[in-house]
């Protein structure tokens, strides 16, 4: 497993697409400064993080974990070498398991570049350090975010394996963005898997801030497409064409 494990990591190192993390970085830090810059108030450390929170959670990573998700899961079949990947002494199940763990340090990048991105871009407008509170609270809230935007790769990967291409899963991903937008000030924000992480992460509709709907809404999209990815991965004809 261990083997598997790291040919995935390999195969990432030497992809092309690891550039896209540091462009989903890049651009949220680089919008945060511009408002920052833009804003006559007095700086705040706390405004600073919660415009980067608000434009990853609302723009940047529905979008591009969607991409990286899809890519992760069918590179392969794209690449036409899912059956050499098959023919090792690894069941099905684990090939799964190994993207998924990869997925974790990858998509994390994304949130911890952003994060350094945004606390450097402050000093530029002051040479205070943040207090240890401010610091806490947005580690807090860039950790829940990363967990609620993970919750929803087993949906990228779906589309993508069904498909047999990454493609569907950026359209996804675009399409979830637009959703989201219509739904953030809806009382129905809670119910819908890509607009509860906006809420629980910036509180965007605070009225209708419902942990526990929240919560179960991330459940059932995380575990209903994982088992049926499970399934369907074991079961369907993977040749690579």
């Amino acid at each position: 497993m261990l083997n598997l494990i790291a040919c995935e990591w390999l195969k990432w190192r030497n992809s092309r697409m690891l550039w896209l993390v540091l462009l989903g970085a890049l651009l949220p830090g680089a919008l945060g400064f511009f408002i920052q810059l833009n804003n006559s108030g007095a700086f705040e450390w706390g405004n600073l993080f919660e415009n980067n929170l608000f434009i990853l959670t609302m723009l940047m990573c529905p979008a591009l974990f969607a991409l990286l998700g899809g890519y992760l899961f069918a590179r392969e079949f794209q690449e036409r070498t899912v059956n050499n990947l098959l023919t090792g002494p690894h069941s099905r199940n684990q090939v799964l398991t190994a993207k998924f763990i990869i997925a974790i340090p990858v998509l994390f990048s994304v949130i911890l570049l952003s994060f350094l991105l945004t606390f450097g871009t402050g000093f530029l407008f002051t040479s205070e350090m943040p207090t240890l509170a401010v610091i806490g609270e947005a580690v807090g809230k860039y950790g829940l975010l990363f967990v609620l935007e993970y919750a929803l790769l087993p949906i990228a990967a779906a589309v993508a394996l069904l498909w047999r291409s990454y493609i569907p899963a950026m359209g996804l991903g675009v399409f979830a963005v637009v959703s989201e937008l219509t739904i953030m000030q809806s009382r129905f924000i809670m119910y819908y898997p890509w607009s509860v992480p906006l809420n629980l992460v910036t509180h965007a509709a605070p009225d209708y801030n419902n942990v526990s709907i929240g919560v179960t809404t991330m459940l059932i999209a995380f575990f209903v497409p994982l088992l049926f990815i499970a399934w369907y991965f074991r079961r369907s004809d993977v040749h690579s064409g």
